[in-house]
């Protein structure tokens, strides 16, 4: 071999020892019990502790405790031996338009004379962009990831088994904490996206493959319709952006299409699952649209069109049969009541910033970053609290910070 060739090989051989492996993001892992910890604190603060009542002032024992854990999630985070993203290259990611978000907000809330609801629940939001912030300053985004998934699946389980009971009415939903049916299904959905991207690119292990399928039951018990639609897209934006499907992976996808075509045009599964019953309800978006007409109608002045009138904001009035009142099924008709127009645009800017960050980062995490961030905003317009102080949320920030250009990695 000439001297020539035998440097090339050298320094090829130099260039892939620097190159870190690459980043193995395990649900399933067994992880450290500080992160654990971290994240399922996290989390619980971040649930609904009470079924059907939202915070609209006032200081209780449950509002405390939810506090309190926040708290000691952020001193968990902040005092943890840093081996994450040097503070010296942190991308500032969704923070300054996140902050923008709640001030005009706030000021709506302000001049609608809802004020102290609306600043405690954006205190809520900024306590937990802050552990985020020290989250990922604190753990390797890997060790991050797989640590937040793993305390997805054990609230989601835990809130599973002790409501079971709820399946009687047709759905599972959550009985200590009472979760939704759709926070469930988010909760299980992430960590399952984790299980796909490694399936992808051939890091599954066999516990990996057979945790699948308990993942898509939980998911269906749920009956959340608008998550399962959210996670067949993630799935398909997984394997497109995959470097080479893996053959069991491609044979198994072939075999779901009649099979899935069987179950839709031979059986009343789907059917049934899509329409719980009342098809006429599905076409017109139960009663979403209700809620979505009365909110385009819901501020009287310019300030409130501009600023919104505060978080604090979660039930509109409505002219309907049997109710009065009704929930704002959408992350975005939410923020167009809650932060106006202005905000509701400083919100669309965050996550198109988000997702054009995406772009510019590197493989493999880039297509497990793009499928979560789908996930999450697919399910944001029929779902809300889905940029909010909620798991979703969490999820959001955690990736959106981890997310790291090119320009801003480390020089070997």
């Amino acid at each position: 071999m000439s001297p020539t060739a035998a440097a090339a090989t050298t320094d090829v051989g130099a260039a892939t020892a620097r190159r870190p492996p690459p980043p193995v993001v395990s649900p399933l892992s067994r992880p450290a019990l500080r992160p654990l910890l971290t994240c399922l604190l996290l989390l619980v603060s971040a649930v609904a502790w009470r079924k059907g009542s939202y915070f609209s002032g006032g200081v209780d024992v449950v509002v405390l405790a939810k506090a309190a854990l926040g708290v000691t999630a952020l001193a968990l985070a902040a005092t943890a031996p840093a081996r994450g993203v040097p503070w010296r290259r942190f991308p500032v990611g969704p923070l300054p338009l996140l902050a923008v978000y709640l001030g005009v907000t706030t000021i709506g809330a302000a001049l609608h004379d809802s004020a102290l609801p609306t600043v405690v629940l954006a205190a809520r939001v900024v306590l937990i962009a802050t552990t985020a912030v020290f989250l990922v300053h604190a753990f390797p985004v890997a060790e991050l990831l797989s640590t937040l998934t793993a305390a997805m699946l054990l609230l989601a389980g835990f809130a599973s088994v002790t409501g079971v009971g709820s399946l009687a009415s047709g759905r599972l939903y959550g009985g200590l904490p009472p979760l939704n049916a759709n926070e469930i299904s988010l909760l299980v959905s992430v960590p399952l996206l984790c299980l796909v991207w490694r399936c992808v690119h051939h890091w599954a292990t066999w516990q990996d493959v057979a945790a699948i399928l308990p993942c898509l039951g939980v998911i269906w018990l749920t009956g959340a319709r608008t998550g399962v639609i959210a996670l067949l897209l993630s799935v398909v934006v997984l394997v497109l952006m995959a470097p080479r499907v893996p053959v069991g992976l491609m044979c198994g996808g072939l075999l779901a299409v009649p099979a899935g075509l069987y179950l839709v045009f031979l059986t009343p599964v789907v059917s049934a699952f899509a329409t719980r019953g009342d098809s006429a309800g599905v076409l017109t978006l139960n009663s979403r649209t209700v809620a979505w007409h009365a909110a385009l109608h819901y501020a009287d002045t310019p300030p409130e069109k501009l600023l919104g009138v505060g978080l604090s904001v979660k039930e509109i009035p409505v002219s309907a049969m049997y109710r009065t009142e009704q929930i704002l099924d959408s992350t975005w008709v939410s923020a167009y009541v809650q932060a106006g127009v202005v905000g509701t645009a400083v919100l669309a800017l965050l996550v198109l910033v988000t997702f054009a960050r995406v772009v510019a980062s590197r493989p493999p995490m880039r297509s497990l970053s793009a499928a979560l961030l789908l996930l999450l905003v697919s399910r944001s317009f029929l779902e809300s609290g889905v940029l909010d102080a909620t798991p979703s949320g969490i999820t959001f920030l955690v990736v959106a910070l981890a997310l790291r250009p090119p320009f801003l990695e480390e020089q070997p």
